[in-house]
């Protein structure tokens, strides 16, 4: 007869919280997405529709990663934003 002892379920406190994972970022995803896209191509060749799909993935997050840039205004932007008197932000025409 083997001696075994209950084993018990931690005892959650209110101090203690569950760690919530943070999604990967756009670039983390991206680099993913081209790694597993050129892996699949050297395994499978152009012709394997899979293939067809990580790299379409891999278009689909540089084109969304693109517009997330553009939409970030420079700091100069931000300047003449807030600072449309300024003389770096005169617009002079023609």
């Amino acid at each position: 007869m083997a001696y075994t002892t209950p084993i018990s379920a931690p005892k959650m406190t209110s101090a203690a919280t569950p760690k919530v994972l943070s999604e990967p970022s756009l670039e983390t995803r991206l680099q993913a997405a081209l790694e597993h896209a050129r892996r699949l191509t050297e395994m499978r060749g152009t012709a394997d529709i899979e293939v067809a799909i990580a790299w379409e993935t891999v278009e689909e997050l540089q084109v969304a990663l693109h517009r997330r840039r553009q939409a970030t205004p420079t700091a100069f932007e931000a300047y003449c934003a807030t600072n449309p008197d300024a003389p770096e932000c005169r617009v002079y025409e023609d």
